[in-house]
């Protein structure tokens, strides 16, 4: 009968340096584990003639042929069935020249004896209590970049001379789930050690102490990231296991879910105890599933409804002591008109008001749900205009001022708000089959000093942050110029060449009384003093 069996290539040996951890942070992991699986409790790191050397005070190695038996860890059941090592922590030094002091015995492996050559065991000069590596790496081990890989180890490392700071990964607060074997802690500050490790600009990610190795999980029990850290240090007997042989990422088995339901327990608990949040309302749902009551979560609402990041809208502000009981909602998709929520705004930021004034409010949507949040809704809004002066089209979207400008809402609870304002915004009706949809942004005469350019600017377009364009000061300058002469043009037919006339008396200062210009183009100057200064072109 025919049979097969399972085998390891020589040439999988020559490969080892990139097959395993070909990278030095890599290198410390493995090294630094194995000191712990050793029983080490000190590690001493010295780089000296371009040698690194790692000397720990572990149990030592008993059989020095398992140093090279791949796959093979060589450790006591109870650290085989905790840790599940893999077997190939001394591989990582492949193909490197490493010489091994252990007790009383030594061994030098390069070249060929990292591919299955043989390699003598010698007496070494000088014995040592547990086991000392020198090799020649890349470059030396920097004490900062061994410190990041050994703070949560529980060993105490140094670095020429210099000791790494040791501390606990969770605090006493850690909850122990014995199944799958791990405590769990949520913290809304993680130290400068922990953050070291945290992914990205909000470093949303959960991380997990493998026995003095970090690595991430890219899995986060809610919808939206609040800040918060969660901390998991996996106990001595568990079930949880890394994806082998880089050990970045955790095994998706049976105890993978166990651990993300107690991560989700455990956040949600966190919450409990704070006695106050602001968790979208599914949250605080699912936190009900869990069997966690939760109070709803504080109000969470901006005044007005429009705004940008350059901060070009005008600002809605609520009065002082105001209530959000007395706030309305408004969502453009539950009105016909698609200005709604902008006219809204503005007739909350620029309307007068006799009694109590119009305060829209911007809630996030996940929020839907809270009593807070069942507020009356605006229902209707108007925008009338008197005699129309003047229209221009500037940056694709039209300009008209007219003698007056009003707008009025209507909103669910019966209330009608209504005032004057010096802007509002009304769609076009589109002409022709191909034609733009624009927007005519409606102004009085008393905009021009009531609101910014900016302000006005938002409404036409705003900035244009496409990558290809001009940048936002150079578009605004362009924008302000037209406006001026939109302004200028309401004024009369020749104000813009006033103000140019003006500023380009200003070398003169307030020194001129008159100034004639004749049609033969020759100037005449009459200052303050009584004198003239006359002027003639050129022949």
């Amino acid at each position: 009968m025919e049979t097969i069996r399972a085998c390891v290539c020589e040439k999988l040996l020559q490969k080892a340096d990139r097959l395993f951890t070909g990278t030095m942070n890599g290198r410390i992991i493995e090294i630094l584990q194995n000191a712990r699986r050793a029983g080490a409790t000190e590690v001493r790191i010295s780089n000296k003639d371009g040698l690194v050397s790692v000397q720990d005070n572990g149990k030592g190695i008993e059989d020095f042929q398992k140093l090279l038996d791949l796959g093979n860890s060589g450790w006591d059941e109870k650290l085989e069935a905790g840790e599940d090592p893999a077997g190939v922590g001394l591989f990582s030094l492949a193909p490197r020249k490493v010489t091994i002091t252990s007790g009383d015995r030594q061994v030098v492996i390069e070249k060929d004896g990292w591919s299955g050559e043989p390699i003598e065991v010698v007496r070494a000069n000088q014995g040592v209590n547990g086991t000392i590596l020198a090799f020649a790496d890349e470059g030396p081990w920097c004490f900062e970049t061994v410190e990041k890989h050994a703070v949560f180890s529980g060993m105490k490392v140094f670095v020429d001379g210099q000791q790494c700071e040791s501390v606990p990964f969770c605090s006493d607060n850690a909850v122990l789930y014995e199944r799958p074997g791990c405590r769990i802690e949520v913290l809304d500050n993680i130290s400068e050690h922990h953050r070291k490790w945290a992914n990205g600009w909000h470093g949303d990610r959960v991380l997990v102490n493998f026995h003095g190795q970090v690595v991430q999980l890219d899995w986060w029990p809610a919808e939206k990231y609040r800040g918060l850290n969660i901390l998991v240090d996996i106990a001595d007997k568990t079930d949880i296991r890394l994806m082998l042989p880089a050990r970045t990422r955790l095994v998706e088995n049976a105890a993978f879910e166990k651990i993300k339901a107690a991560i989700e327990f455990e956040y949600y608990k966190y919450y409990q105890w704070q006695e106050k949040h602001a968790l979208y309302y599914k949250e605080y749902l699912r936190a009900k599933e869990l069997g966690i009551e939760l109070p709803e979560a504080e109000p969470q609402f901006v005044p007005g409804l429009i705004w940008d990041e350059y901060d070009m809208p005008i600002e809605v502000t609520m009065p002082k002591g105001f209530e959000l009981k007395d706030c309305y909602l408004c969502f453009n998709d539950e009105l016909d008109d698609e200005q709604a929520e902008t006219n809204a705004h503005l007739l909350s930021a620029l309307g007068k008001f006799k009694d109590s004034p119009f305060v829209p409010v911007r809630i996030d949507n996940g929020y839907m749900g809270y009593n807070w949040s069942k507020l009356a809704k605006v229902t209707k809004v108007e925008v009338k205009t008197g005699k129309e002066r003047l229209r221009h089209g500037i940056c694709c979207e039209e300009i008209a001022c007219f003698d007056n400008v009003s707008i009025t809402v209507h909103v669910s609870d019966g209330r009608v708000f209504g005032s004057e304002v010096s802007m509002a915004v009304m769609a076009l009706p589109q002409k022709g089959k191909y034609a733009w949809h624009t927007n005519l942004v409606c102004v009085t005469e008393k905009a021009r000093c009531e609101l910014t350019a900016e302000n006005i600017w938002y409404h036409m377009g705003g900035f244009n942050d496409s990558g290809d364009g001009d940048a936002y000061d150079t578009q605004l300058y362009y924008f302000e110029k037209e406006l001026d002469d939109f302004w200028n043009e309401l004024i009369g037919p020749y104000e813009t060449l006033r103000q140019q006339l003006i500023k380009e008396l200003y070398q003169l200062h307030d020194k001129w009384q008159k100034i004639t210009l004749t049609e033969d183009r020759t100037l005449e100057i009459v200052f303050k003093d009584g004198k003239t200064e006359t002027v003639k072109p050129p022949k």
